[in-house]
């Protein structure tokens, strides 16, 4: 059921108000984008880069690691994967993954399935649309089952830290993708609180299957 942009901003005003963990944090067009995934070894390989700056460095507060991780990673050629991939989180993300570096693990792993899940229901992973409502909406699920509930709240809304300035490539305003995006991530974590013991591929059948319903409750901005 395709849902106006009006309703959409109805209905995240009333989950702000009832979430406390939501942070109506800035967005723009990173939302799980594209059809990217992060790879699994690559990201690792960047948490384990965080692990050793902290066991070296016990004393550095949380914003001195994120310096020194930024300075590290801002020009350095022979590095490019590792600087893409810090540098696509925005800065709340970067202070989750040096906070709850083994649970960002998770989280990217989630990523990954929401990624390959979308694919394989939909063939593409698009923007605005109903296949981006089911990757957030997976995404979140997943990262409830991995983490809890509240962990993957933080994760997710962090994930919209981002400048809302401007339309989208789709023309809808940044703002509004920012909304359903938080909006379907709180959709997605209840069906995922719901059913904690569902294969990867049973979720993706439980939330396709709900997003093609006459009731469902995640929303989008056109087809």
């Amino acid at each position: 059921m395709k849902k106006n942009l009006l309703i959409i901003l109805g209905l995240v005003v009333i989950l702000g108000a009832s979430s406390p963990l939501t942070v109506f944090a800035s967005d723009c067009g990173q939302n799980l984008t594209g059809a990217e995934s992060i790879n699994q070894s690559a990201f690792e390989e960047m948490i384990n880069e965080i692990e050793t700056i902290k066991s070296e460095n016990p004393g550095l507060s949380e914003d001195e690691i994120l310096k020194l991780m930024d300075d590290r990673h801002s020009s350095s050629p022979n590095e490019r994967g590792l600087i893409d991939i810090w540098n696509s989180l925005t800065d709340s993300e970067k202070k989750l993954c040096i906070r709850y570096p083994f649970d960002a693990l998770k989280v990217n792993t989630a990523r990954n399935i929401a990624t390959e899940q979308t694919e394989r229901k939909f063939g593409y992973s698009g923007l605005g649309d109903r296949s981006d409502a089911f990757r957030h909406g997976i995404w979140n699920a997943e990262m409830t089952v991995l983490i809890g509930k509240e962990k993957a709240e933080l994760f997710a809304t962090a994930h919209e830290d981002k400048d809302v300035t401007g339309d989208e490539s789709d023309g809808y305003p940044k703002t509004a993708h920012r909304d359903m995006d938080l909006h379907n991530n709180e959709v997605g974590r209840a069906i995922g609180e719901q059913n904690k013991d569902a294969s990867e591929d049973e979720m993706a059948d439980i939330i396709y299957q709900d997003i093609y319903s006459e009731t469902t409750q995640f929303v989008w901005l056109h087809d």
